[in-house]
């Protein structure tokens, strides 16, 4: 570290020194990278700053037990300011803690990334800050790359499309998935789709037409900033769920129609790395003749499992993580605890003796997508698989799996085609499905 700082911007007499400007001061045209992984190297961000700010060194700093050069920036000002009149190393001290106070601006976000929490104290920080023998602050850049010089600027062609307006700008903010959980993903092309499906029926052969999906409307409460992934957030949806497998005995269809409110909120660690997301549900659940009559309510907590994989599988490529993955994997782990009071059983055989239950579980789903380009056909796998334990032991036990097989005619497509092996138990109304499907889905 000496060596690095001391050959590069060692000066024999004080220099002219600018004003403290934090990040406006650097020179974003070091910035490496494409895309959002465009960073400031920390190595020129420090060579910056002595360039504005050098060091002055005197013929009695080698005389003596020596210190590194870092840790005496660090250690030249107290955790109050420096003074104006300040030595060279109190100067580049104050430049530095300048920098990590401004956090952000146009330009260049900065960001601790190291292992452990980011240390409290102005010298620890500033001593950090220089340490390149470990990962601890990142600079990234926010502003594009700039062009090479004598490439023409072409304006950007007017939208072909006019703006959407009435009605189908309404209908654009709502959401559409197969459950209310999977509205909550911000990326509609992350969320499992609705769908109809053509249904084979192997418990009885029954070839016949259904039907499962949620639209979440847009949030009626926020609190929180979502855009900065270090911060809590949370909103509050209306959303209307139906599930529907027809059968000859309708004591053995799915008949679902659910009306409610869902929760959702983010609990993030300082960095931003890891994420656990909540969500709470209250619903009234009927059918489609309004026969039955029951009332649910749920919490769940998703853990950041995707994180803590691609922290223990090096180089395993994570939709989310980079865009231009060919094989792209994601994961997620939630658990689960419900109540569900039936006032009216209707045609749900498997409640009639069943007044209440409680339970708690997880649901689990793994997604591979291969990828051949922005504009061609993409395929995907996707497994789930949701369990709840009745806790009381009236029965309410229930678990069901699902499996498909995806074709998406691009990877950014609002249409999912795919065939389905679904089988288990509905998780509420605790009927009995055992079904192969053609499935048609949509996402928005």
């Amino acid at each position: 570290m000496i060596s690095l700082l001391a050959s590069l911007l060692i000066s024999a007499e004080a220099a002219t020194i600018p004003d403290i400007n934090a990040l406006t001061g650097f020179d974003t045209v070091a910035c490496e990278g494409e895309g959002e992984a465009r960073q400031l190297p920390r190595q020129k961000a420090i060579a910056q700053l002595l360039a504005r700010y050098p060091i002055v060194v005197d013929v009695a700093d080698f005389s003596g037990p020596q210190t590194p050069l870092a840790q005496r920036v660090a250690n030249a000002c107290p955790d109050d300011a420096c003074p104006a009149d300040g030595n060279s190393y109190a100067r580049l001290n104050a430049a530095v803690a300048a920098v990590l106070d401004a956090r952000e601006n146009d330009q260049l976000r900065l960001s601790w990334t190291g292992d452990g929490p980011e240390p409290a104290s102005r010298p620890e920080r500033i001593a950090a800050f220089f340490d390149l023998s470990r990962p601890t602050y990142t600079l990234t850049c926010l502003a594009a790359a700039p062009l090479p010089p004598g490439m023409p600027v072409v304006a950007a062609a007017p939208e072909d499309k006019a703006p959407q307006t009435g009605l189908r700008a309404a209908i654009s903010q709502w959401r559409i998935a197969s459950t209310v959980s999977e509205t909550e993903k911000d990326d509609y092309t992350k969320r499992d789709p609705a769908r109809l499906t053509y249904t084979d029926n192997a418990a009885d052969a029954a070839a016949v037409i259904s039907a499962k999906g949620t639209i979440a409307a847009p949030a009626i409460v926020t609190w929180g900033d979502q855009s900065v992934a270090t911060q809590g957030f949370g909103d509050i949806r209306p959303f209307t769920s139906y599930e529907r497998i027809s059968n000859i005995n309708i004591a053995n269809e799915v008949n679902n129609l659910d009306l409610g409110l869902r929760g959702h909120f983010r609990f993030a660690r300082n960095d931003g790395k890891e994420a656990y997301i909540g969500g709470l549900t209250a619903a009234y659940e009927t059918d489609d003749r309004l026969e039955s009559a029951l009332t649910r309510f749920e919490a769940s907590l998703t853990l950041p499992v995707k994180t803590w994989l691609d922290a223990s599988l090096p180089g395993l490529s994570s939709a989310g993580n980079d865009a231009q993955c060919v094989i792209c994997q994601t994961t997620s782990m939630t658990l689960v605890t419900d109540y569900v009071d039936v006032s009216d059983p209707g045609a749900k055989a498997a409640l009639i003796n069943l007044p209440q239950y409680a339970r708690a579980g997880f649901d689990a789903q793994w997604d591979v997508r291969l990828n051949r380009g922005p504009d061609k056909p993409s395929f995907g796998f996707n497994l789930q698989y949701n369990r709840r334990q009745d806790l009381s032991n009236q029965g309410a036990t229930a678990d069901r799996l699902i499996s498909r097989a995806a074709y998406y005619p691009t990877p950014q497509s609002h249409y999912v085609f795919g065939l389905e092996y679904d089988k288990g138990k509905d998780l509420t109304s605790l009927t009995g499905i055992d079904r192969w499907m053609f499935t048609w889905g949509y996402r928005q």
